[in-house]
C-alpha cells in the first residue's frame, strides 16, 4: 500500500475478508470478540500501519507480541546518500525476513533541538528504534529514556560506556586510523594532519584517537597547528570553511588524515587548487570507500566499511532486542579493510 494512502478499517477488512465492523470491535478491544480474531485484525493493523488502537490494546500483552514496526530516524540530508542507502538495503532485507516493517522518519534540526520525539511514537509507538547520522547527545538520552528497544548507529562523540542504556553499532574507527597514521609515518612523513569535525559523534572522535595514538607510538605528538579540526556538538565542515582553515595555516603538512571520503575529496580540490600535487606535496587518506575515492586521480586510500553488511547487522540486533530487552546492552564493531592506493 502507498505510504500515500490513509489505512482505514476499511482497508483493514478487506485484506483479512472480515466486517468493517469485526474490525471496529477489534481495535477497540471489544470484550465480546474472540481473541483470536483480535490478534490477527492487529497483526494486519501494525503490518498496513494502522495507528488508531484502543489504548488498552495498545499497552497489552497481545499488542505487544504483534508490534513489529521498527522506525528509523534520520535527518533529511541523509535521504538517497549512496552510503546510507545500501545500508538500507541490508536492513530493510533483514527486518522484512524477521516479519518486521521498517518506517523512515525525518527529524528536522528544530524537533531535535526541543527533543520532540516524532509524531509517530504518540500515534502508534514502534517496538524498536534505529537512529542514523549524528544527533545531539540530549537527543539519544532521550530516545534511551523511553524504553524502547533501540540501537544507534554512532552516537555522540564525548559517550562513555553505560550512558546510554541502548545497544550501539560502530565500525572500527580507532584501529583502522591508527594503522593509517602509522603507514604514513613509516613512508617518512612526520608533519602530519587530522581533518575533521571531531565533536559531531563518536565514529569521528574514535578516529582522530587512532590518529593521536599512532602519532604517540612513534614518539610525537598531534599538532594542531597542521589540523582542521573543529569539537562543536553540531558543527559539519563547508567547502569554504575547509579553503579558509587550509590557506590560514602558516606551515602545511606532508600529509592529511581524514574522517572522511567526502571531506578527503573536498581537500584534494583545495589542495590542487593550491597548486600542490597529491601525494608529491601532501598525501591524503580517507574513511568509507564510498564509489567516488576509486574514481577519482589519484584514486583515494581509505577505509571500507561494509555498508549493506552494516544494515543486516543492524536488523538482525533490534529483533534480538525486542524480544529480549532486560538483557546486558551491547556495543557492537564490524571489522573494515583499509584500501591502500595512489593518494
Amino acid at each position: 500500500m502507498s505510504h500515500k494512502t490513509k489505512v482505514t478499517q476499511q482497508h483493514i477488512a478487506d485484506a483479512l475478508g472480515l466486517s468493517r465492523n469485526t474490525v471496529s470491535k477489534a481495535l477497540n478491544n471489544d470484550p465480546g470478540l474472540r481473541e483470536d480474531t483480535k490478534r490477527r485484525v492487529l497483526q494486519k493493523a501494525v503490518e498496513l500501519g494502522y495507528m488508531k488502537i484502543h489504548h488498552e490494546l495498545a499497552s497489552s500483552e497481545t499488542y505487544a507480541a504483534e508490534n513489529r514496526l521498527v522506525a528509523l530516524l534520520t535527518h533529511s540530508d541523509y535521504m538517497g546518500n549512496p552510503y546510507w542507502m545500501s545500508f538500507l538495503k541490508g536492513l530493510n532485507a533483514t527486518l522484512k525476513e524477521a516479519g518486521c516493517t521498517l518506517t523512515m522518519t525525518i527529524v528536522d534540526m528544530e524537533e531535535e533541538r526541543q527533543l520532540l520525539l516524532p509524531g509517530l511514537f504518540h500515534q502508534q509507538k514502534p517496538a524498536g528504534v534505529i537512529t542514523i547520522g549524528p544527533f545531539l547527545r540530549e537527543y539519544y538520552e532521550m530516545i534511551a529514556s523511553t524504553g524502547t528497544a533501540s540501537l544507534f548507529i554512532d552516537t555522540h562523540a564525548d559517550y562513555k560506556p553505560g550512558d546510554l542504556k541502548c545497544d550501539i553499532l560502530l565500525a572500527d574507527n580507532k584501529h583502522s586510523v591508527y594503522k593509517l597514521t602509522s603507514k604514513l609515518i613509516e613512508q617518512g612523513h612526520r608533519n602530519i594532519g587530522f581533518v575533521g569535525d571531531i565533536g559531531s559523534c563518536l565514529s569521528y572522535r574514535e578516529r582522530w584517537e587512532g590518529f593521536q595514538l599512532a602519532l604517540r607510538e612513534h614518539g610525537m605528538e598531534a599538532d594542531e597547528q597542521y589540523c582542521i579540526i573543529n569539537r562543536m556538538q553540531r558543527h559539519y565542515y563547508t567547502v569554504t570553511e575547509l579553503r579558509e582553515e587550509f590557506h590560514a595555516m602558516k606551515r602545511q603538512p606532508t600529509a592529511f588524515v581524514c574522517e572522511n571520503d567526502a571531506i578527503a575529496l573536498e581537500m584534494m580540490t583545495i589542495i590542487r587548487q593550491a597548486g600542490l600535487s597529491i601525494p608529491g606535496d601532501i598525501a591524503l587518506t580517507g574513511f568509507d570507500n564510498i564509489a567516488e575515492s576509486i574514481l577519482i586521480q589519484p584514486s583515494l586510500t581509505t577505509v571500507h566499511v561494509p555498508k549493506e553488511e552494516m544494515g543486516m547487522r543492524a536488523g538482525d540486533q533490534i529483533v534480538w532486542r525486542m524480544k529480549h530487552p532486560k538483557r546486558p546492552h551491547e556495543m557492537i564493531r564490524l571489522d573494515v579493510e583499509i584500501m591502500w592506493r595512489e593518494s
